[in-house]
């Protein structure tokens, strides 16, 4: 089943839609490292989510940040 989250993360809310399960541990780490490649700077609404790739203890998500609705698929 598809769920939107709200998480909290250093101070700021994101929306987090996940079909898996996912750790606290690893969603703090892929929104570090979205943090760290820009994806949230702009944050306005484009038509199209930037996709990202993120590794994090063996397993590979394809993340899709969209303002601050971030989109994670393990793949």
């Amino acid at each position: 089943m598809i769920e939107k989250i709200p998480f909290l993360h250093r101070k700021k809310m994101y929306n987090i839609i996940v079909r898996e399960d996912v750790s606290f541990a690893a969603l703090h780490y892929i929104l570090d490292i979205l943090i760290e490649q820009g994806a949230f700077m702009g944050e306005e609404e484009t038509e199209t989510p930037d996709l990202y790739t993120v590794v994090y203890e063996d397993a590979k998500y394809t993340v899709g940040v969209d303002g601050i609705d971030v989109m994670i698929v393990y793949s």
